[in-house]
């Protein structure tokens, strides 16, 4: 029979199954969100000692924060079998990613440094991995990257020391040292398996074939590593001396770190002017419903298709012939957001899977923009600020999602970076990596074609998918600040669309600039001071850059000078 709940968990799929657990897409009726949960399948009564070290582990794991990993709310015991809750990943797997055909270089590149830092921070602790593979990589609703299943291969390891047999790992991917059954593994095993991961996103298939696993383990301890050229022959040169030391036979020789691969691979790739050819360039990503691990999407969200990075487009359907958009909702990446908005009935937010991912749709949401009101603007005076962040755009590896689909897309330009909107009642977004608590977050922004009720602007404090502070102003000159709250949207103006002569329309560039300083949530434009309200929800979290076409017309936006501070002392 169908389990039902897992404690206070209600089982709403099963998302996969393998030796070690198998893994349920769940609601948790405290928080209103969608997990993951992995069953554990180990039987405490066969294996007493197994719960301590279970429980040893998964406060260990709990303690890992980095973006770049996906994070674990829970764990407990039933049944005799314990399991893990983790945030649910719906952007799917890089395994899923492979199927659709070879990675650009350029975006390989931007995967391998964003999840390098998160090797890093686990291997600093003295954890390794032991099993990284595409599978164990996944991708959250705005499709950034995030390493899973950390302590899982050593909780497998420590039963199987209890009977005495096997080596773990998945053939494939590991590293000399774990097919010697080695026992003092350390994090260069991960960076063996970065290595073997980096050339099957570029070729296709792993540097060792053989007919059986076993055979392909002994390749790792014999065979010389085969030339990538040979398979990519549009690929650096350099990239081969590369290989040659992630996949070196002896580990002293190996990159020290993740993050050292991943600088000598930025360094390559500013170098090597690649063949953009579409199917290149262009990574689908797999239906949310094939995904392993994260995104918190309510039960009405359907899955839906995405792009590659951290980037979201999600379409919206309106019942509605009011004229007069409303503001997105996010659902499901760098970072990217697709949000929709519907004008009496609801708001529509298609989730992202980016750097920046993969979506849902989202339903029934009010009208929360219901009209338009005259502001009377404020001066804002010069302070002295601390930079934390910043991005000119000019150099295309710097981390923004460069992707295209029918509903838009994002790339770099000689004048900026480009947001693209194809599709009438379509949002894109894409965020930074990084999370800042107080902090002013700043741009210019630039619509390339006028639309009159199209929108753009910042997210800050992004939390999650579904929760965040937006600064939105359009075509026209109205502007809004709101939040989004477990799938609610609550502006802050509740008249609706305020209107400001300090907003340059049409064409114009405009800079933007929303400040989350402590309570105090601030939309200023052009240097005067539009609104402001207090909101204590959200204290910390990431920043982002968003555009939404309502109008029946191609609305494209040119982002420059992005900028995070923070007050100076």
């Amino acid at each position: 029979m169908p389990r039902e709940t897992i404690a206070r968990y209600e089982i709403k799929s099963e998302l996969g199954r393998g030796g070690m657990a198998s893994v349920y897409l769940a609601y948790d009726p405290n928080f209103r969100r969608n997990v993951a949960i992995k069953l554990i399948s180990v039987n405490l009564q066969e294996n007493i000692s197994f719960r301590e070290r279970f429980e040893r582990e998964a406060h260990l794991i709990a303690k890992i924060e980095h973006p770049a990993i996906v994070p674990v709310y829970d764990y407990g015991e039933q049944d005799d079998q314990l399991y893990l809750v983790m945030r649910y990943m719906p952007g799917g797997t890089l395994t899923d990613k492979l199927k659709q055909g070879l990675l650009a270089f350029e975006y390989t590149v931007q995967l391998i440094s964003q999840i390098a830092p998160a090797l890093d921070a686990v291997h600093a602790q003295k954890i390794v991995h032991r099993d990284l593979k595409p599978g164990n990589i996944l991708f959250d609703g705005f499709g950034n990257p995030a390493l899973s299943d950390f302590g899982i291969a050593h909780l497998t390891a420590s039963t199987i020391d209890l009977t005495g047999s096997a080596i773990i790992g998945t053939p494939s991917y590991m590293s000399p040292e774990q097919v010697r059954s080695d026992s003092n593994l350390d994090g260069r095993s991960d960076i063996y398996a970065l290595g073997i991961i980096l050339f099957e996103m570029l070729t296709g298939r792993g540097p060792y074939q053989a007919a059986t696993p076993l055979s392909i383990a002994l390749k790792h301890l014999t065979d010389p590593i085969p030339s990538i050229r040979s398979f990519r022959p549009d690929l650096p040169i350099e990239l081969e001396n590369t290989l040659a030391k992630a996949l070196a036979k002896d580990r002293e020789i190996r990159h020290a770190t993740a993050s050292e691969l991943a600088l000598e691979l930025r360094e390559i790739a500013r170098n090597f002017q690649e063949d953009k050819t579409p199917n290149r360039n262009l990574v689908k990503v797999p239906p949310a419903d094939d995904v392993s691990t994260e995104i918190d999407m309510p039960d009405n969200s359907q899955p839906s298709n995405a792009s590659p990075h951290t980037a979201k487009a999600n379409k919206i359907t309106s019942t509605s012939t009011d004229s007069k958009p409303l503001m997105p909702g996010i659902k499901h990446r760098w970072s990217t957001i697709q949000i929709a908005s519907l004008i009496t009935v609801g708001l529509f937010l298609f989730l992202l899977c980016s750097s920046l991912g993969l979506f849902g749709v989202l339903t029934g949401l009010p009208n929360i923009f219901p009209g338009e009101n005259q502001n009377t603007p404020q001066t804002l005076t010069a302070s002295q600020d601390i930079i934390l962040f910043e991005d000119d755009f000019s150099d295309p590896l710097s981390g923004w999602p460069t992707i295209q689909n029918t509903q838009g897309g994002y790339s770099y330009q000689p004048d900026g970076y480009h947001i693209t909107v194809n599709e009438q009642n379509a949002i894109l977004w894409a965020k930074t990596n990084r999370e800042d608590d107080n902090a002013t977050i700043q741009t210019d922004a630039q619509p390339s074609v006028n639309g009159a009720n199209s929108y753009y602007g910042l997210l800050c404090r992004i939390q999650d998918d579904q929760n965040f502070y937006y600064f939105l102003i359009r075509s026209n000159g109205g502007y809004n600040i709101g939040k989004y709250k477990n799938s609610v949207f609550e502006p802050f103006f509740p008249e609706g669309w305020r209107q400001s002569d300090a907003i340059n329309q049409g064409e114009q560039t405009n800079h933007i600039k929303a400040d989350c300083l402590g309570e105090t949530l601030r939309l200023s434009v052009n240097n005067v001071i539009l609104g402001e309200a207090t909101d204590s929800e959200f204290a910390t979290g990431a920043s982002g850059i968003v555009a939404a076409a309502l109008d029946n017309q191609v609305f494209d936006v040119i982002f420059n000078n992005f900028l995070i501070t923070k007050p100076g002392q």
